[in-house]
């Protein structure tokens, strides 16, 4: 075989003794197991094992530089996707908060316009009483129009009238004014006036005022 020289040469080499303390060589020839074929396969099989060994040691190396990137995405995947999740959650809850407290805005303006637009229309009607008289006519489901003829025949506006006996816009009896929830205010309130006479109104005592 052309190629079982080189193999051969390992099959065969100088035995060393040490003989009266130096080192002699010896000729003779180491024979392998089962001759010089057998020792030929001997080497081969060795040679392969080493190359296998190399092979599993790099392919260890390999996988453990790429078993930690692996390992990282099954491990943290599931919980960065959580993370996500809940992250998008926290920005609609935001956005859903600033969208409610806008719309909120929105109305409380709106309602303050309305206030505004009717305060306007009251005073355009009723002069300075009117915003109190449309007040207190929808508190108590009366006609702000009726409360204003009545308080204009009775003092014609002026919240300080008084005869020697009735006072005030709509002359309250200094008694009859104890006993209305606004007793308890100045008899020449003009404001309270509007909304005790509004009451008394709702309880069905409209007929007291001689002006209707």
């Amino acid at each position: 075989m052309a190629g079982a020289a080189p193999f051969g040469a390992l099959c065969s080499r100088p035995a060393v003794y040490r003989h009266a303390g130096r080192l002699s060589v010896m000729k003779a020839t180491l024979k392998a197991p089962e001759g010089r074929k057998g020792c030929m396969r001997y080497v081969i099989m060795v040679v392969a094992i080493g190359l296998l060994v190399v092979g599993f040691v790099a392919y260890a190396a390999q996988a453990a530089q790429t078993k930690p990137a692996y390992d990282s995405r099954l491990l943290f995947g599931p919980a960065r996707e959580s993370v996500s999740k809940l992250d998008e959650s926290i920005q609609k809850s935001r956005l859903d908060k600033e969208r409610a407290a806008y719309i909120a805005q929105v109305q409380q303006i709106q309602q303050q316009m309305e206030q505004e637009r009717m305060i306007r229309e009251a005073v355009q009607r009723f002069g300075q009483w009117g915003p109190d008289l449309v007040v207190a006519a929808g508190k108590y489901g009366q006609d702000p129009s009726a409360l204003y003829r009545v308080m204009s025949c009775e003092s014609k506006g002026d919240p300080n009238a008084d005869n020697g006996v009735n006072k005030g816009l709509f002359q309250f009896d200094p008694g009859t004014w104890a006993n209305t929830p606004l007793g308890s205010q100045s008899i020449y309130d003009g404001h309270a006036q509007v909304e005790a006479a509004a009451w008394m109104w709702s309880q069905g005592r409209k007929g007291e005022w001689g002006c209707t």
